[in-house]
């Protein structure tokens, strides 16, 4: 979050519940949180005090599903009033989880010879899934209309060509130190092992 002036933020302040609920999680949310001169309302006591999720207003809650889509219905809040005093007075954002999707390296990414792949891992599970750059960037602002909260998003670079053994240990010890380093057991076989993916001599 880009800095922002002390005395346009309202710290240490607390909710005991029944005020703020975390889009994708617990309806009443519970604890201290932080005010923005534009309304906007985040986790923890300062803008320092990690992590800091979005809050929106409990009675914009609305708990019925369809299709697993949760549907909320958001009344314009302080910024939108500023830009445009003739919307309508809310709106409706649908939280989706993430979807799997199979990136495409460009021609551009095989002259440079690697691009990025994008992952995201289910909170609490071995479970992985790979997706767009769309959808990671959501994961990591924690965009309210995707299921942020139990997905954590990881990116790895994947080498596209060279020798061919040398691609394959590259790519190998990757995926290996991503799963020392972050403790994501099982995400080689979620790769199936298939380190000369997208390989091209």
């Amino acid at each position: 979050m880009a800095y922002i002036p002390k005395n346009r933020i309202q710290s240490n302040l607390y909710t005991a519940g029944g005020e703020y609920y975390i889009p994708g999680s617990n309806p009443d949310y519970v604890g201290y949180y932080y005010k923005l001169y534009t309304g906007k309302v985040y986790t923890g006591k300062t803008p320092s005090d990690k992590p800091n999720l979005v809050l929106l207003p409990i009675e914009l809650y609305n708990l019925p599903e369809e299709n697993n889509i949760r549907r909320v219905e958001i009344v314009n809040n302080y910024e939108n009033l500023i830009y445009s005093e003739l919307k309508e007075p809310n709106t409706s954002i649908s939280v989706y989880p993430p979807q799997l999707e199979f990136p495409q390296p460009t021609k551009d990414n095989y002259k440079l010879g690697e691009f990025q792949r994008f992952f995201c891992k289910k909170r609490n599970e071995f479970s992985y899934l790979e997706i767009s750059k769309d959808s990671y960037d959501k994961l990591v602002q924690q965009d309210p209309t995707i299921y942020f909260l139990n997905w954590e998003p990881f990116s790895i670079p994947w080498t596209l060509t060279g020798e061919r053994k040398k691609v394959y240990i590259i790519n190998r010890n990757i995926v290996l130190l991503t799963e020392k380093n972050k403790k994501f057991y099982g995400f080689g076989n979620y790769l199936q092992k298939e380190y000369l993916k997208y390989y091209k001599s």
